[in-house]
This record gives C-alpha cells, structure tokens and sequence, in this order.
C-alpha cells in the first residue's frame, strides 16, 4: 500500500476513534470524574504498571499542563482520596504519584464502558503491544511538534 493511502487511512482511523469516544465520553459522564481527573488518575495507574514511577512533573509534561495546574489537580485527587503524593525515597525533593484502592476503582469503573473493557482484555498481547508502541509514538511526535512550532505572531 503506497505511504500516502496508508497514512490516510490511519489518521481516519483515529478520527473515527476519537469521535466514538467523545460520544462514549458524553454518555457515561454523568456522575464521573471530570475528564481532567480521569485523565490524570489513568496515566498514575497506567505508571504503576510499569518500572517508571509517576511524578507530578512528569504528569504535567505527558498532560501538557503547567506545574501550578498540575499541582492543584493532584490537591483535588488528593482531597477526593483517590491518590497519595509521597516523598521519592531516592530523591526527597520528589514526590511520587500513586492511587489509592478508591482511586484504581474509580479508574476501573469510569475509563471504559464494560464492552469496551472486555473487547480491549481480549486483544492478543502481540497485537496489543503493537498497537500500544504505535500511539506511544504517535504522542510523542505530536508532543514533539506541539513544543518546536513557532508560535503565531498576533
């Protein structure tokens, strides 16, 4: 398939997931944590699974927030119990962001309607690994781009 028709298709691809899950989102928002908090409490669950653990700058970085938004976002997760911010044992000027059990729950119960969880647990490993490296890539070239753009003269 020539590059072009291939690039096209993925990026129709993505619209077309990202409006079903706007859809998705609009539906089950009602009584859910604001999208700013989902967000963040699934990017501090997603971290625990893996050797990096979270901090509040790396979350601002990966949100694409300030550190004073950040900060106030983590007192509010933190107010409503469903994280803790804890001095990094190797570097006391770090905190490290982790959920608390209310907080994986909540994150359980609002990321993903039921179908969506069963369908994504039912993905191959091989598949899911591939699809995952893809949209890691994908984020950090846009995330890229969004710093090195020139801003526009007003």
């Amino acid at each position: 398939m020539p590059q072009k028709i291939q690039a096209a298709r993925l990026h129709a691809a993505l619209e077309a997931w990202r409006i079903t899950e706007q859809r998705l989102d609009r539906r089950g928002s009602a009584g859910a944590l604001p999208r700013t908090e989902r967000d963040a409490l699934a990017l501090v669950l997603a971290a625990e699974q893996t050797d990096e653990p979270m901090t509040p700058s790396t979350l601002a970085a990966t949100l694409g927030f300030s550190t004073p938004a950040v900060s106030n976002l983590l007192h509010r997760l933190q107010d409503a119990e469903l994280i803790t911010c804890t001095p990094d044992p190797a570097d006391g000027r770090r905190k490290i962001v982790t959920t608390t059990e209310t907080g994986r729950d909540a994150c359980d119960t609002v990321t993903s309607a039921p179908h969506v969880r069963k369908f994504l647990m039912g993905v191959p490993t091989e598949q899911a690994e591939a699809v995952s490296a893809f949209l890691d890539e994908l984020s950090s070239v846009i995330a890229q781009q969004q710093t090195t753009a020139p801003v526009p003269a007003r």
